[in-house]
C-alpha cells in the first residue's frame, strides 16, 4: 500500500464520518423545529 493509497483511505473515512454526523444531525427530532422554521426562509418577505 503506497502513501497515496493511505491518504485516499484516510480521506474516505473522514468524509464518511462527516457525512454520518451531518445525517444524524439533520434527522434528530430535537432539531426538527429549527429546520421547520428554516423551510421557507427564501420565500419570506422582509418588512
Amino acid at each position: 500500500m503506497t502513501l497515496v493509497d493511505k491518504i485516499g483511505a484516510i480521506t474516505a473515512v473522514i468524509v464518511f464520518v462527516l457525512l454520518a454526523i451531518a445525517y444524524f444531525y439533520a434527522f434528530r427530532p430535537k432539531n426538527k423545529k429549527q429546520f421547520e422554521e428554516l423551510r421557507n426562509f427564501v420565500n419570506k418577505e422582509e418588512q
